[in-house]
């Protein structure tokens, strides 16, 4: 396997593939609900199916563990020790159903139990957010040149998901406020990909799932920031529980983030 040609030859087809996809049903989709309470639409499985036939015929060895399928499928093909693909077809299904333009293709390639590529796209903005491990970031094919990033937390722009916080967290969040402003766009893909370019500092999620965070983790440090779990240990560990997330744009912002979350009150 060349790393960087696989990267640059999914750089091309993920685009060729999801646009199509995606315009069609974009404001014109239909939603069942899955056993866990969240939606699924023709466009979630339209997209798994292109793209789960094209990486096949990309990479054979590779296995295929989607978030639309069976858990006891996704569990084997991270028990079989073999190389795999995590992709989510649609982050941001609801987003999509409602017709709000915040929504991602999600794909990472874990090689000998590491994270080995990430590639998050917006179809939207067409933008796509790539990085092969030790290559640095890259948007749209090309080597990203992040903005400088602010030395305080003050200073910071913040992704945090506040319904997954316990609430003693919420409120310490909410009363003291130590960031310049907060978002939650619906995308958790999409807010690692942002985070990564340097266009938000922080983000805070309490649970999310392998294909939530599996390539912005590796976007995030590819593009020089840092992430962790609430314990301080890698998110990514090849399990299917929902991890807690706590990312910076950079190593001083996180111990600052990291500091101000878990200090006694």
């Amino acid at each position: 396997m060349n790393p960087q040609r696989l990267l640059e030859d999914l750089e091309a087809l993920i685009p060729s593939l999801a646009d199509p996809v995606l315009d069609r049903y974009f404001r014109h989709t239909t939603a069942t609900r899955k056993s866990d309470g969240s939606i699924v639409t023709e466009a979630d499985q339209a997209v798994q199916l292109a793209l789960s036939s094209a990486l096949q015929e990309t990479f054979a060895e590779a296995r295929m563990l989607g978030e639309e399928m069976d858990p006891a499928d996704q569990q084997a093909v991270i028990d079989s020790g073999r190389s795999y693909w995590c992709l989510d077809p649609l982050d941001g299904t609801n987003n999509f159903h409602h017709g709000m333009p915040l929504f991602s293709v999600s794909l990472a390639l874990i090689h000998q139990r590491r994270l080995e590529l990430a590639l998050v796209y917006d179809p939207v903005r067409r933008e796509l957010f790539s990085a092969r491990r030790d290559g640095g970031l890259r948007i749209n094919g090309q080597a990203a040149e992040r903005p400088g990033q602010p030395e305080a937390l003050r200073e910071c722009l913040a992704f945090v998901d506040f319904k997954r916080l316990n609430r003693p967290l919420k409120e310490k969040l909410l009363q003291g406020m130590p960031f310049k402003s907060q978002r939650n766009i619906g995308s958790c893909a999409l807010e690692w990909a942002w985070l990564a370019a340097g266009r938000s500092q922080l983000l805070l999620h309490g649970g999310e799932k392998f294909w939530d965070y599996a390539a912005g983790v590796l976007l995030v440090q590819e593009g020089g920031g840092i992430s962790s779990a609430d314990d301080g240990s890698p998110i990514f560990n090849q399990s299917l529980d929902n991890r807690p997330c706590i990312a910076a744009s950079t190593q001083e912002l996180q111990q600052q983030w990291f500091a101000y979350l878990f200090q006694e009150a």
